[in-house]
């Protein structure tokens, strides 16, 4: 099966420290995240990053430039990667959004924080307050059912609809081209 990674770093393998995402809900540290059409990924192939360089108009009392922290912005790559066949837990209803249903299992791992009301969800917007435990406790749910990953079928997702798949280990993953996110 063929997916797509979009990333504004540039890497030979997927690995933990290599790849990292920022997608919505707190979920990017559950695996590896593709999605099934080249256009949903490109999105995640653009944005900023971090860096230290000297100031052109902040001096110290030397006249030496100033060392600030600026977001520059960054067009990245699109992985096209091939993905063995994997044992995946599917999340699709033709009666609720399957992107929801998701989210509701993953849930009952969450400690979510607002002085408000009890019994949040995902949907309240509140801060979770245990992140990496939650993604952890859910993705060892799943593997101890033996499942390698998950896919979300017809997600909204950055004005389009796409399967969102979620693998959990990057042996299964063979990167079959990069695409410069400018020619695409």
């Amino acid at each position: 099966m063929i997916v797509y990674h979009g990333s504004i770093q540039k890497f030979n393998h997927f690995n933990k420290e290599t790849v990292v995402q920022k997608l919505n809900n707190d979920i990017d540290t559950i695996g590896f995240w593709f999605t099934s059409d080249i256009a949903s990924a490109k999105p995640f192939a653009i944005g900023t990053e971090t860096v230290i360089q000297k100031s052109e108009t902040e001096f110290w009392e030397d006249r030496t430039p100033k060392m600030v922290q600026v977001e520059k912005p960054v067009r990245g790559f699109i992985y096209k990667v091939f993905m063995d066949e994997l044992n995946l837990k599917e999340y699709q209803s033709d009666s609720e959004d399957s992107y929801d249903l998701f989210m509701k299992e993953r849930d009952q791992y969450c400690d979510y924080f607002e002085s408000s009301k009890r019994n949040l969800t995902w949907r309240d917007n509140a801060a979770l307050l245990n992140k990496e435990e939650a993604n952890s406790a859910f993705r060892k749910n799943l593997m101890n059912l033996r499942y390698e990953g998950l896919v979300i079928r017809n997600t909204k997702l950055h004005n389009s609809v796409t399967d969102l798949y979620c693998i959990f280990s990057e042996n299964s993953l063979h990167i079959a081209d990069v695409i410069s996110v400018d020619i695409f």
